[in-house]
């Protein structure tokens, strides 16, 4: 007559780097080869000009396309990115 209950928990919780993280982290290691010390800048240095937020909560948040942008011009502003320019085919 009535349906069983069942009880859901949820899955426990694994400690694995979405996607997005690993771009960022990856994107970063073109400045910053040290593992260490790039993983000290993505979650502890805030970003002045992304509202003073650090990069692992600019990605927790969405927000991971600015993060890149960031990091893309900053690589590009200290001559690690070759302007991009029609290539010959």
């Amino acid at each position: 007559m009535f349906a069983s209950v069942v009880h859901l928990r949820p899955a426990p919780r694994i400690d694995v780097p979405a996607p997005w993280t690993a771009l960022v982290l990856h994107e970063a290691a073109r400045i910053e080869p040290d593992e260490a010390a790039r993983m000290a800048w993505y979650r502890g240095d805030p970003i002045a000009t992304l509202g003073q937020q650090t990069a692992e909560s600019l990605v927790a948040c969405g927000r991971h396309e600015e993060v890149l942008g960031f990091l893309r011009a900053a690589a590009r502003d200290l001559g690690l990115t070759p302007a991009r320019a029609f290539a010959a085919f």
